[in-house]
């Protein structure tokens, strides 16, 4: 925390941080032998930076408005073994995200005569992660992996939402969806997606 205070910051951003995180897991899977001892049937390890790098930022007054926003870099990695199949399984996913919200209270417009007081709140979001497996021969581990499948997804989402008055409100979203699949190296097809949506709300008492 405390970034804002930084000379190339301090004079447009009221807060900023910088995240960053890592975890790891183990699992192993075992059955009882009945001459004693264990077997293992299957171990899992999973390691990533959730997020590797992430920045949230508070703008100073936007528009007489709050403005903030956040970027992060997440990536992820995970090990299955199968004793059975005698293959080792790695998937990989790596992921960027954008967020940015405006948000403005108490500004008043003209409407049929009156002059309400309202309320704005925008939002858009950004994602992009690809995701791509491959196997390993574990009698020959130097060989290298077989690519299994991978694809990649983007998502782009902007949405606003706007009160009227405390009884009235709208809701107006946007959102694209594209999966490209990798070439010879997936069974997933590729897909567009559009979706629109709008959303009105009046409460009556």
């Amino acid at each position: 925390d405390g970034l804002e205070r930084l000379p190339v910051l301090k004079n447009f951003a009221s807060r900023a941080s910088l995240e960053n995180a890592y975890t790891s897991t183990f699992n192993r899977r075992w059955r009882g032998n009945l001459g004693g001892g264990q077997i293992t049937e299957s171990e899992r390890m999973t390691y990533g930076f959730t997020p590797l790098a992430g920045m949230n930022f508070t703008f100073q007054d936007f528009l007489k408005g709050n403005f903030g926003g956040a970027i992060r870099y997440t990536t992820t990695t995970t090990y299955d073994l199968s004793t059975a199949s005698r293959n080792i399984v790695e998937s990989f996913t790596k992921e960027i995200s954008v967020q940015a919200n405006f948000s403005r209270r108490g500004f008043a417009i003209p409407f049929f005569g009156l002059t309400l007081t309202n309320d704005i709140d925008m939002t858009f979001s950004y994602t992009f992660s690809r995701n791509t497996r491959k196997t390993y021969d574990v009698g020959n581990i130097d060989a290298g992996g077989v690519p299994l499948e991978g694809m990649s997804r983007t998502v782009i989402e902007p949405r606003i939402k706007y009160v009227l008055s405390t009884r009235v409100t709208a809701s107006l979203f946007y959102r694209y969806t594209n999966v490209e699949p990798d070439q010879g190296a997936s069974r997933i097809p590729g897909t567009k997606t559009n979706e629109a949506g709008l959303d009105i709300h009046i409460s009556i008492q």
